[in-house]
């Protein structure tokens, strides 16, 4: 992995991720994702927007994800 990237170690509920118009399935514990923009979250939490693409590059999945729910 390279540093803007983290494996997903919990797994992330469905009104945090979007497939619609992606080549789409669920996030997996384990998935290697794409880190791309942090924000403060509506509880006041840091959180991270993230991809997770294919082995041919076309995205599966975005996600937005604590900084506790992944590990780099």
């Amino acid at each position: 992995m390279n540093r803007f990237q983290a494996r997903l170690i919990v797994d992330i509920p469905s009104e945090r991720f979007d497939i619609e118009g992606l080549d789409g399935r669920e996030p997996k514990v384990g998935d290697i994702v794409d880190l791309d923009q942090g924000f403060t979250g509506e509880d006041g939490r840091q959180m991270i927007l993230v991809y997770c693409h294919d082995a041919t590059g076309k995205a599966l999945y975005q996600a937005e994800v604590y900084d506790t729910e992944i590990s780099s």
